[in-house]
């Protein structure tokens, strides 16, 4: 299915004319004060969010970013949408001409400015030689506006709340689709259906939504279900199903956009107007209201490896696992669990042999145990474990120590591991104990 089609502005047979309705009926209540209020306590600083309409959202748009080269940190939507310029012209220079070292770092920063770097800078890491070609064609693919394209439906597609923000940058009228923005679009769809009054959500509107990444045990866990009284969303599934659902509400925003009256949204050279209708989504999606039949959704929905664990891949291997992080260090899905005082151990005896100097992993279980192996990873956190870990379990620790910014690695080097300067004080012990209240800090936001 084509845009045209799906848009409902074609004659063809296969059009969806409730799509259209939808379109003129969001484009006429884009400026609606009374029916698009919101409101909700922001977990980590305790404070009630409230907002009057989608316009309104988008003025109280906050997201905390650490800045970018040329651009400062900030909050608002201003100073994001400067960063995020920046990281675009970046991550579009890095493509022409190819250069795959180039597209990691950019691809890497706007991770890191969408705090979504746990999961996917490994990825990128270890995808990276013909990443650039990866994006490139990806992002044309997208552009293309036809939901049956080849690339878009492939298995191999990885496409998630990560590479949705990547290729936001790389694709024009394309939003972030995130669990937060997914809400949103589920609960106005609701407001439509009852407006309409329609027995079931349709097909067509069906925006499938995805828990919040606070972890499991969270003690006040925000909503983003929008299902209530009936009306009920599928979950979102990483790969082709989150690229066509993200297409799909990339051309209902733009499209609504286009037909609204003056007055609502006017983009700015700084704004445009689709980026400010997003982060008004964005706002108002981070905490939905529950009811009986939406809380029973959320009990009876079957659990994926997303929620609340983070995806990443081994050094040596590339095996795909998952983590979760706590106030105790980090743990995997198998039970296997890493201490802080351990982590922070290894660290400075990488650091205290190798200092700013590159080394492997080095954690073959035989050589490391004999004393044979080379000084590594491995050899380090063994002698961490006081001689009693198991050396190869190092490998997936040092991929989430990349994740969360305490070692960086250099793809194709055998040396590839280094610490990472800039993360920790030049003076003094390693700690990761920052890093890892960040990453549960920054979750609470997601």
């Amino acid at each position: 299915m084509h845009r045209d089609q799906y848009l409902g502005t074609t004659s063809s047979a296969t059009t969806t004319p409730v799509v259209g309705d939808f379109v003129d009926w969001l484009a006429k209540n884009l400026g609606n004060t009374s029916l698009f209020t919101h409101q909700y306590t922001d977990r980590r600083s305790g404070i009630r969010w409230k907002c009057q309409g989608l316009q309104d959202a988008c003025a109280r748009y906050q997201w905390r970013h650490k800045g970018t080269p040329g651009v400062p940190p900030g909050t608002d939507l201003t100073s994001n949408a400067a960063a995020l310029n920046a990281l675009s012209s970046a991550l579009r220079s890095s493509l022409n001409p190819a250069n795959d070292q180039a597209a990691f770092s950019a691809a890497a920063h706007v991770m890191t400015w969408g705090g979504v770097q746990a999961g996917n800078i490994r990825w990128l890491s270890i995808n990276t030689n013909k990443l650039a070609q990866t994006l490139t064609s990806t992002a044309a693919a997208l552009s293309r506006g036809d939901l049956t394209d080849q690339l878009l439906v492939s298995n191999e597609l990885r496409f998630n709340a990560g590479m949705t923000k990547v290729y936001s940058l790389l694709v024009n009228d394309f939003i972030i689709y995130d669990s937060r923005v997914a809400a949103a679009l589920g609960w106005i769809v609701v407001k439509y259906c009852q407006e309409k009054q329609l027995s079931s959500v349709p097909a067509e509107l069906a925006f499938p939504w995805a828990p919040s990444k606070e972890g499991p045990n969270a003690k006040s866990p925000k909503n983003r279900n929008p299902g209530q009284d009936g009306f009920s969303f599928p979950r979102l599934i990483a790969g082709a199903h989150h690229a066509q659902w993200n297409l799909k509400a990339s051309w209902i925003l733009a499209a609504a956009l286009a037909r609204a009256p003056g007055g609502s949204f006017t983009g700015s050279s700084a704004v445009p107007a689709l980026r400010q209708l997003e982060a008004a989504l964005f706002m108002i999606g981070y905490d939905l209201p529950r009811d009986a039949s939406n809380a029973e959704a959320i009990l009876t929905a079957p659990p994926t490896p997303d929620d609340g664990w983070i995806e990443c891949f081994t050094a040596a291997k590339r095996n795909k696992f998952y983590y979760l992080i706590d106030d105790g260090g980090l743990r995997l899905q198998d039970d296997r669990r890493y201490p802080i005082e351990v982590i922070n151990k290894m660290l400075n005896i990488l650091w205290e042999v190798s200092g700013s100097t590159p080394f492997p992993l080095a954690n073959s279980a035989t050589k490391v145990r004999a004393g044979e192996s080379a000084f590594g990873i491995g050899v380090a956190y063994y002698e961490a474990t006081d001689k009693k870990g198991n050396p190869p379990d190092a490998s997936a620790l040092a991929a989430v120590l990349q994740d969360i910014g305490a070692l960086c690695c250099t793809p194709g080097r055998r040396d590839a591991w280094s610490i990472n300067t800039q993360a920790f004080p030049r003076d003094g012990m390693i700690d990761v104990t920052a890093l890892i209240t960040h990453e549960i800090e920054l979750r609470e936001d997601l």
